[in-house]
């Protein structure tokens, strides 16, 4: 199963999303607000959407987690069973 968490670090939403992921071993690619939350995190089993941290001005090397571009998250939803998008 592959979580797509948007919504940011500091919110209900995120913390709920993240904790079910890791509660249930999904895998989870942080889009949009949520690469905030690789800066923080030491869980290198995180995707992270590389344009996304581009725009947001965060560098590869300030995040723990593996930068994936478009093509490897399209990649990622069609090898997996389920997609769940939280926003």
């Amino acid at each position: 199963m592959l979580f797509l968490i948007s919504s940011a670090p500091e919110t209900k939403e995120f913390k709920t999303a993240f904790n079910l992921a890791k509660d249930i071993n999904a895998d989870i690619c942080l889009l949009q607000n949520a690469v905030y939350a690789s800066r923080n995190s030491n869980d290198s089993s995180l995707y992270v959407l590389l344009d996304e941290l581009k725009l947001r001005g965060i560098n590869e090397n300030e995040i723990s987690g593996k930068p994936i571009d478009y093509g490897r998250l399209i990649d990622l939803m069609t090898e997996t069973d389920k997609v769940v998008g939280f926003f």
